[in-house]
């Protein structure tokens, strides 16, 4: 194979590993507070974007109408 492919997969292989840590980590969460897990996943979600410094993403939207409205 090559190099570029082999990083691909590589790169897949970390990413699903990671993937399978955070799922079990949620089940085990849910399991313990007596949760369901769809519960538990949604409020793990909420939070992570919560931290996430994303500003208005609807204001680029706005703008941009804005925008094409004028030209």
């Amino acid at each position: 194979m090559k190099k570029a492919v082999l990083q691909k997969d590589d790169a897949r292989d970390a990413s699903l590993r990671v993937s399978k840590r955070v799922r079990d980590s949620l089940k085990a969460a849910a399991a313990v507070m007596g949760r369901p897990l769809y519960d538990v996943t949604n409020e793990a979600i909420s939070n992570y974007l919560s931290g996430l410094k994303l500003g208005d993403p609807l204001a680029a939207i706005r703008r941009n109408a804005r925008a094409r409205k004028a030209g």
